[in-house]
Parts: C-alpha cells; sequence; structure tokens
C-alpha cells in the first residue's frame, strides 16, 4: 500500500463519497471510478486469499457487482473503503466454505507455474501463509498489507478490536517461529515484505 499524504486522503474519500452518492441517485456510469479506484487493492486481497489468478478475478468481480447490488445499504459510519473490504470478506469466507479445498488450491497453483516464475520470496511468503487459517490470513492482510487498524478491520471481520490485536499478535508469533524454524530469514528481507516485523 502506498503512503497517503493526509490530505489527498481526505481529497479522495471525498471524491469516493461523492461517487457512491451519484450511483445511488441512479448514475450507474459513476460506478467505473469506484472499481478502478479499487480494483488492485481488491484483487491483491483475494489473491492471498486464493492463490489463483482466474479465481481471483472471478471473485473481484463478483465482489464488485455485490457491492453495487448493495449500495443502498452503504453508510458514512464507516469508510466506503472498508465497507467494500467487508463485502469482500463474506464473499471469500462463503467462497471458502463451499469450495473446502484451500490446500489443492495451493497445490494446482504451484503445479501450474513453472518454478522460474515465482520468486524466492514469493514462495516462502506463499508457505508461511499456508501455515494460517482462513481468519489468520485475512487478519494479516488486513493490517500489515492494507494497514487498516484494529478498529477497522474489526469493522470488517465482526470482531471485537482487542481480540484482534491478541490474535495479531498470535499470528505474528506463528509466523516468526515458522520462519526460523524453515531457516528463514525471519528478520530480514521475508520478515520486510509481509509486514510480521
Amino acid at each position: 500500500m502506498q503512503p497517503v499524504i493526509p490530505g489527498e486522503a481526505k481529497d479522495k474519500h471525498k471524491r469516493i463519497e461523492s461517487l457512491v452518492e451519484r450511483v445511488k441517485a441512479g448514475d450507474k456510469e459513476a460506478y467505473s471510478p469506484i472499481i478502478l479506484e479499487f480494483e488492485r487493492q481488491m484483487y491483491t486481497y483475494c489473491y492471498y486469499i486464493l492463490h489463483d489468478h482466474e479465481e481471483t478475478k472471478d471473485a473481484v468481480q463478483e465482489i464488485f457487482i455485490k457491492a453495487y447490488m448493495n449500495l443502498h445499504q452503504y453508510t458514512r459510519q464507516v469508510s466506503f473503503s472498508s465497507w467494500l473490504y467487508k463485502v469482500a470478506y463474506h464473499h471469500l469466507i462463503n467462497m471458502k466454505q463451499k469450495q473446502g479445498r484451500w490446500l489443492k488450491l495451493i497445490d494446482r497453483c504451484k503445479e501450474q507455474q513453472p518454478a522460474s516464475a515465482i520468486s524466492p520470496y514469493e514462495s516462502e511468503i506463499d508457505e508461511l501463509l499456508a501455515c494460517l487459517t482462513a481468519e489468520e490470513r485475512h487478519i494479516l492482510l488486513l493490517k500489515s498489507v492494507e494497514q487498516y487498524s484494529f478498529e477497522e478491520i474489526g469493522e470488517v471481520m465482526g470482531i471485537k478490536p482487542p481480540t484482534l490485536r491478541k490474535r495479531y499478535e498470535r499470528i505474528r508469533k506463528k509466523l516468526l517461529a515458522k520462519a526460523k524454524k524453515e531457516g528463514g530469514s525471519a528478520h530480514g528481507e521475508m520478515a520486510r515484505s509481509t509486514g510480521i516485523r
């Protein structure tokens, strides 16, 4: 996630809220800039849960359709970004419950990609993430990659912030222990790239 200058963040928030209001008022074309604004973030989030490019593309498309269909439920009590992540979170949880095949997806993804296409860091990160539950991956991605606060993650996942803090600390310890056990550089490049320092 790129650092955001406070003034830019406020302007972005206002722009998104304005677009949302236009869509709610019937301007379907105003939804395209919203998709463009969040498409990359949604893709990254979904890919780290699904580990399959085709399924990720489908999931992102379904999430934006679901968000569009339920836009009338969005209120300004939370940011649009948090609300969209909540839609994504529930969609992915439903997908995982229907599929029940997380390990098969990882194996298939690794088989389909030639070894040269996977960077050493990417394969190490995949191995680390494979030891986490779906809930743990969601928490890690929202906190470390998207840099959400525990309060925002609580809104997305329906979990109290103090509980999330404890779970995040356990996840962090779990990943550091696994990285050390497998000879990874827990405090080096891999730790920086996963945000688990």
